[in-house]
């Protein structure tokens, strides 16, 4: 950091020292404890003004609360102070209730508040203590959440009956679509009646015209078709739409959550029914991602890695755990096919497909059976796909999963890929896992038909289009970050206080020295002061999605301030709209919302560590 006198330098350092998140007051070292400066965070947080705190006593500005019937919080800080002075070594004090006044405008009196003080010397060249440095943090929060202790089962709870409104309200939509299908039905047959009455007509007044005919009424039966797909893929394009905005909303609520419970059972270890407690709640957080990831699965929003791979590979490698997990009642034949094509998928979510349609035909067969898996090259004509809504001519990859099991009739199927659709019992699924076959194939550029009739079991075809780029050697897993820790110096950008205030908690506790801004505009600001003062910043970690000032135009300014920064994106959003914002573009790398703190540690200790991780 730069060091200096002239006033240029000195009002730098004034603007940064007041700019500071810190709550920090400088005090003059006599016993009246004069306030010579504070820092912008400090004043709102006790409710005061630069200009009506500073040039006067520090006691004077915050007596004691004349209502509280055992004040301690002058007295405590007072002694503190004075060891200070005496023993010229920083001072910290333990959490003190210290009640601030309220303006008289929003009401006057005094508001409780707990603090954790720190107080230190500054000292000349001389070795005179020129000022004391008076930081502080807000506790208040953390005394309160201790004293209440069933706020985190309240937040639960609201996440429970949420998640329940989210369902009433997918079904109550889903019963808003099957009532508009039933009228179209309707309409559709009184359409049927009158082309038949005037196709008896027209045969009896001309036979020539019987061709003419039969040509429309294939063509109305095939437009009938194109209407249902279409009407289909609308209902799920808009489920689809609510599934994804849901679960952004849950991904924010989940990364706190996550956050203050794996917090919070840090500090409660020596009391192990609370931290047993909190446990249950990280994990049921951690279920409720998962629920959300499927989600966005479903509605093609979930963060895709795809590279060309052999099919075939994928289904190899899975024979052994799918066998375990059929069961020794049902006969798995898999047939790969020789010379087979490549595709473009991600193998991770390839991997999912092919599970959960393996464990839907292990459902379809409770008394034992036959499983056939099979790929094969084929080309599709326009014939082919005729009436086959989203698959066009060309040249695919196959992958079929047979069953000999129940079946499903034609209601059944024309539902199965609806969320939170199923014919098993209570209990026994969550209507999800079609559901996701169908968005990661969709998502990847394919398409997947079905086939089944009720006692002659299901087929499910999925066509994935053939590429002719060689395949992608995996590359060798990432070499460990030993240790979570450090010390370097990260900006923590993100509009969200609940999102920001436990990330950068969670960053402190492990020692790192943490800058926090509520949008871009005050992020870039602290860059240009740290770069005036030749301050060094590791690390920036912002949110994607804010108002304002695009990614792109954010990411281009931070080239110039802090050209060696090294950034991580997160975002409760993903893929599509990671590509709407440019965030693909500007070289950032990407933590998907929500995270447990180990992974969001893990991932900084790799960019921070990695010579070639991401920079602006």
């Amino acid at each position: 950091m730069r060091r200096g006198i002239d006033g240029e330098s000195s009002l730098d350092f004034r603007l940064l020292f007041e700019s500071s998140p810190g709550l920090f007051l400088i005090l003059r070292p006599d016993p009246e404890y004069m306030i010579l400066g504070a820092s912008n965070a400090y004043l709102s947080a006790t409710l005061t003004e630069r200009e009506k705190i500073v040039g006067r006593s520090l006691f004077e500005v915050f007596p004691d609360n004349p209502n509280d019937p055992a004040p301690s919080g002058t007295r405590n800080l007072r002694a503190s102070l004075a060891r200070v002075l005496s023993h010229k070594v920083s001072d910290t004090m333990a959490v003190q209730k210290y009640d601030i006044r309220r303006p008289d405008k929003d009401g006057g009196g005094f508001e409780e508040r707990f603090w954790s003080p720190v107080n230190s010397p500054v000292f000349s060249e001389t070795g005179d203590i020129l000022y004391i440095i008076h930081r502080v943090e807000d506790v208040t929060e953390f005394v309160r959440l201790k004293q209440q202790g069933s706020e985190q089962q309240e937040l639960t709870q609201a996440l429970v009956n949420r998640a329940g409104m989210m369902e009433a309200e997918i079904y109550r939509r889903a019963q808003e679509v099957q009532e508009a299908n039933q009228r179209l039905r309707e309409l559709q047959g009184e359409l049927e009646q009158r082309v038949e009455a005037r196709t008896a007509d027209l045969l009896q007044t001309n036979a020539k015209l019987e061709r003419e005919i039969a040509e429309r009424q294939r063509t109305a039966e095939a437009l009938r078709k194109s209407e249902e797909q279409l009407r289909q893929a609308q209902k799920l394009e808009a489920i689809g739409r609510l599934a994804g905005g849901i679960a952004h909303d849950f991904n924010n609520l989940l990364t706190v959550i996550l956050g203050h419970s794996q917090l919070l059972r840090t500090r409660a270890r020596s009391q192990d029914e609370m931290a047993s407690d909190l446990e249950e709640v990280e994990k049921a957080a951690i279920r409720a991602a998962n629920l959300t990831r499927q989600l966005l699965a479903f509605s093609r929003q979930q963060m895709l890695q795809p590279r060309v791979l052999d099919l075939n590979e994928v289904v190899v490698d899975l024979d052994r755990m799918l066998r375990r997990l059929i069961g020794e009642e049902i006969d798995l034949l898999t047939v790969p096919a020789v010379n087979l094509g490549r595709v473009k998928i991600d193998p991770g979510q390839m991997e999912q497909v092919v599970v959960n349609l393996v464990v839907n035909a292990r459902d379809a067969m409770p008394h034992g059976g036959k499983l056939t898996i099979e790929t094969a090259n084929v080309t599709l004509g326009e014939s082919e796909v005729y009436g086959s809504e989203g698959l066009d001519p060309g040249h695919y990859v196959l992958l079929a999963v047979s069953d000999n099991g129940i079946g499903m009739d034609i209601e059944t199927r024309a539902r199965i890929f609806e969320p939170f659709f199923t014919t098993k019992d209570i209990g026994r699924g969550t209507g999800l896992g079609l559901s996701t076959v169908h968005g990661i194939v969709a998502q990847s550029g394919g398409h997947i038909d079905v086939y089944s009739e009720p006692g002659h079991g299901s087929t499910f075809k999925i066509y994935l289009p053939r590429v002719e780029a060689p395949i992608d050697v995996a590359k060798p897993p990432t070499e460990s970050v030993q240790g979570l820790t450090g010390s370097e110096t990260v900006l923590v950008v993100e509009d969200d206080e609940l999102v920001r205030t436990v990330v950068s908690k969670t960053l402190r506790l492990n020692g790192y020295r943490v800058i926090e801004a509520k949008d871009r505009t005050e992020a870039l600001k602290i860059c240009e002061a740290c770069r005036r003062n030749e301050m060094q910043l590791d690390l920036m970690l912002s949110d994607v999605v804010m108002p304002g000032m695009s990614i792109g135009e954010f990411a281009e300014r931070l080239k110039v301030l802090q050209p060696a920064l090294r950034i991580l994106y997160m975002s409760g959003y993903t893929d599509r709209a990671m590509t709407h914002q440019g965030l693909l573009e500007t070289g950032g790398a990407f933590l998907q919302k929500p995270f447990t703190s180990d992974g969001l540690l893990s991932k900084l200790r790799e960019l921070l560590e990695n010579p070639r991780a991401s920079a602006a």
